[in-house]
């Protein structure tokens, strides 16, 4: 190992790049990389949604339609076809590998039970406490979508038999992680972040620009070390190509998304590539376990045999109408319950959506899962 460069992976070149790869070169770029073009599509649905405006309502009114289509039509619009394509089946997939798994209940009693207690904070704070709930959802959802890409550069790392150096790793996860901090805290102190029509708490003794220099120069330092350990790593031939890939697409798409206006459609683009990528190796880490007989659930089991995948997705999606159904039945006596539209919709999401990250926390501990095959 050359002696310049102490943060250098300790490992033998890598002559076969194919073996980088989590599964292969095209289902790796597919499903992990260049899915990244997804975060394009709430945005520019959201755009287009927004100009047509006028023909929309006109289209309404000639049907009979008396309804004002305008900019929260447009972001309802895409919560609601991301939430039923992509983000609702995601998120009922982590059930297939815990809740709807007998093996995995069996031996996590205490965390399921402790996890049923989620839904109870949620109706709790989302009726009494709606900003502070948003706001909780924000971070938690930030963490957990870094969490997902540091799970998957892990996976790389093992599966490319590297050994990082404790300082290696550091740099891999301070690039990633502070990446969509920057902007994101510039809006924070001068109080522009709003999901939606929700404007996200933030504490008064934070509004501060020094947090935003502080936040900046960290990710400028973690960006500047990141390139040096890359340039290091192709010279000694031990780069981790597919991971340094991902690592990069992740950091430019976390850094600007903030940047948008609307940010409730911005960050519904990062959650079309983070499900999107969620889903493949949901279904290819169960298809690893039907081939161990590590699954539990016989109907889980059956469905995630090697080419039933749009039997597992379609699945996801049944399960999704369900909660959309409950969705509509709030919406419905909204009036009497005394909540707003985005009281109903958030009480329901994030019962399930809190669940899912607690769940995934621990999942994400365990690269083993598609690294042993």
């Amino acid at each position: 190992m050359s002696s310049t460069f102490t943060f250098a992976i300790d490992a033998q070149p890598v002559t076969a790049t194919e073996q980088q790869w989590l599964r292969s070169r095209r289902w790796d770029l597919t499903f992990v990389s260049l899915s990244a073009v997804l975060v394009a599509v709430p945005i520019l649905t959201y755009m287009f949604a927004n100009q047509a405006t006028s023909s929309i309502n006109a289209v309404l009114a000639a049907v009979g339609i008396h309804y004002t289509w305008d900019d929260d039509a447009s972001r309802n619009l895409v919560n609601g076809l991301i939430a039923l394509f992509i983000g609702g089946p995601h998120m009922y997939a982590t059930y297939t590998r815990t809740a709807l798994d007998s093996g995995f209940t069996h031996k996590h009693k205490l965390f399921m039970g402790l996890s049923l207690l989620i839904p109870v904070g949620v109706i709790i704070l989302g009726v009494n406490y709606f900003q502070l709930l948003i706001t909780f959802f924000f971070f938690w959802a930030s963490i957990h979508i870094m969490h997902q890409m540091a799970f998957i550069m892990e996976c790389y790392n093992k599966k490319a038999k590297s050994t990082l150096t404790p300082m290696s790793r550091i740099i891999d996860y301070s690039v990633v992680f502070s990446s969509l901090y920057p902007i994101a805290t510039y809006k924070f102190v001068h109080e522009e972040f709003w999901i939606g029509s929700n404007k996200i708490f933030f504490p008064e003794f934070l509004k501060t620009d020094y947090l935003f220099y502080f936040v900046s120069a960290f990710f400028a330092a973690a960006v500047i070390m990141f390139i040096w350990k890359t340039v290091n790593e192709i010279r000694e031939g031990t780069v981790n190509y597919p991971k340094v890939l991902l690592m990069s697409l992740t950091v430019v798409v976390a850094f600007f998304i903030p940047a948008f206006k609307n940010l409730d459609v911005a960050f519904q683009g990062f959650n079309a590539w983070h499900s999107f990528q969620y889903l493949g190796l949901t279904y290819y880490i169960n298809t690893l376990r039907h081939e161990r007989g590590e699954i539990g659930t016989k109907f889980i089991d059956h469905m995630s045999e090697s080419g039933k995948s749009w039997r597992y997705y379609f699945f996801n999606v049944g399960l999704t109408l369900m909660a959309v159904s409950v969705i509509a039945v709030l919406i419905y006596f909204k009036s009497s319950l005394g909540l707003s539209f985005d009281q109903c919709y958030y009480i329901v999401v994030l019962s399930f959506l809190l669940m899912h990250y607690l769940h995934d926390h621990l999942l994400f501990t365990h690269p083993e899962v598609i690294v042993s095959a």
